[in-house]
């Protein structure tokens, strides 16, 4: 209970019994503190970070030598002997390993100073105004309580006819008041005041030197890494300091270009999968990607089904083994018509005689037969879908039913198909209720008189119709009059 109070007491305003001397001891000895928290904090993750570039960068100069370094018996039965990195560049990558690897030695030895000269006197300063804290905060209790009974008092002395009991229990207040504030509050306040002034002043004197000893080893940091990367870098042959930005990245695009024209005329890479693809809007709109892309963009022809009609029927067909015997002699024309090939597949992808015979009734077959002249088969035969078409129909007058059966099943096949590729239509839309919102109209309660263009004038008891309103009365709304629309305000009006 006591120490809820305390907690109340702690949100009120500070009274008497915050010394301002005090205060301000405790404010500083807060502010050192914080400082050499600060100091700790910021000195370890410097130390991480110093820690994590050398390691960094020495693993990546590693990844390069295990790139550039060959691999013993990698070659061996393979058939081809594989192509050495150039001396001179394994050279500089074994160099600049070992000038990382000295130098990642010698920065962890420098980095231990980090250790002696910053982290570990900062941390035992802190450690050493650490206990002071208990008796800021038993002082603070004391305080507390001190204030407690002092409100107290005054409000006992204050209240106006006191009973012999309440002028009891004033007197013991008093007592209290005066206990706690000569034997418990001052002998703390006292305490700190001699304690509190020695401790702070050496917590401050000591940031100076720490702060001497954090730039003087990043002097010696920077300084060993700036030996190290310029000694490599004479040795090797790289200026020192390093050329402008630009300069480095023309002379990149001078050595990588080639390689880059080299790989582009690889056939696989130029030929591959996604120069057959669908082009996208973004490739179309590149005029350099459209003119790499090959001719033939089609890309693997799906394989012809007798269920799905070709709107562009194809007129190259591979020529059967009796085209490719030789010529004989021509034939008279007004004998038989020269027999079909049946080592052919037939396309039922297409209408024939046959299938539209089928859709119109056999009795188109026979006239289409007797209508035949020798003069149009002679003409026809140059064509060869004419030639296979009257071939057809002279040698079978008369279709055979299984042909019939196999043409009418394709042909409703086909408009299966197509009546099921076809999508429903979208239903329609709802029929939307025209909206009938009855008028509402107001009646003017003052006179009003419009005072710019667009208001409108009414006097005391006109019935205005509401035009257009807002959620509110305390706003100007659109209204009509005897056939006059403008704005007025509504507050002028009530509803009817």
């Amino acid at each position: 209970m006591q120490s809820m109070q305390r907690q109340i007491g702690k949100l009120w305003n500070r009274g008497p019994g915050d010394n301002a001397k005090v205060s301000v001891l405790l404010n500083d000895y807060e502010d050192a503190d914080k400082v050499l928290a600060q100091i700790i904090d910021n000195a370890k993750l410097w130390k991480e970070s110093w820690g994590n570039l050398v390691t960094s960068q020495l693993q990546i100069v590693t990844e390069y030598e295990s790139l550039y370094d060959p691999i013993v018996g990698a070659s061996d039965g393979l058939g081809r002997q594989a192509t050495p990195t150039p001396p001179l560049q394994l050279e500089r990558t074994f160099k600049l390993k070992t000038a990382y690897g000295d130098l990642m030695a010698e920065l962890m030895a420098e980095m231990e100073m980090i250790e002696e000269h910053i982290l570990k006197p900062a941390t035992e300063a802190r450690d050493c105004i650490a206990p002071i804290r208990k008796t800021i905060k038993k002082r603070e209790n004391k305080r507390l309580d001190y204030e407690k009974l002092q409100d107290k008092a005054i409000k006992l002395q204050r209240k106006p006819g006191r009973t012999p009991k309440e002028d009891a229990a004033y007197a013991k207040a008093e007592t209290e008041v005066t206990r706690a504030a000569e034997q418990e509050f001052a002998i703390a306040d006292e305490h700190l005041r001699q304690t509190l002034p020695p401790i702070i002043t050496a917590s401050f004197d000591l940031v100076p030197p720490l702060l001497n000893n954090l730039v003087l080893i990043q002097n010696r940091l920077l300084g060993l890494y700036y030996t190290t990367l310029h000694g490599y870098c004479e040795e090797s042959g790289f200026p020192s300091p390093p050329p402008p930005m630009e300069e480095v990245v023309a002379i990149w695009n001078a050595a990588a270009g080639p390689v880059r024209s080299e790989i582009e005329t690889i056939s696989f890479i130029t030929r591959g999968k996604a120069n057959y693809q669908a082009p996208t809007p973004g490739s179309l709109r590149d005029p350099a990607r459209s003119a790499t892309l090959p001719v033939n963009m089609n890309g693997p022809r799906r394989p012809s089904s007798g269920l799905i009609s070709n709107p562009h029927p194809r007129t190259l067909r591979v020529p059967s083994k009796a085209s490719l015997r030789p010529s004989s002699p021509a034939p008279d024309t007004h004998s038989t018509s020269p027999a079909p090939s049946y080592n052919k597949r037939p396309d039922y992808s297409h209408a024939t005689d046959f299938t539209t015979a089928t859709m119109l009734g056999g009795a188109a077959v026979q006239r289409s037969t007797a209508a035949l002249s020798p003069g149009d088969t002679q003409h026809r035969g140059r064509d060869y879908f004419g030639t296979a078409r009257v071939g057809r129909s002279s040698v079978s007058p008369s279709p055979s039913p299984s042909l019939l059966t196999s043409a009418s099943a394709s042909a409703t096949a086909s408009r299966l198909a197509a009546a099921k590729k076809k999508p429903p239509p979208p239903p329609p839309p709802p029929k939307r209720l025209p909206s009938t919102q009855p008028e509402e109209w107001v009646v003017a309660q003052y006179t009003f008189v419009g005072q710019g263009a667009g208001d409108l004038s009414f006097q005391d008891g006109d019935r205005i119709r509401v035009v257009k309103r807002t959620g509110t009365d305390q706003d100007w709304w659109a209204g009509e009059l005897r056939g006059v629309r403008g704005n007025f305000p509504a507050n002028y009006c009530k509803p009817l």
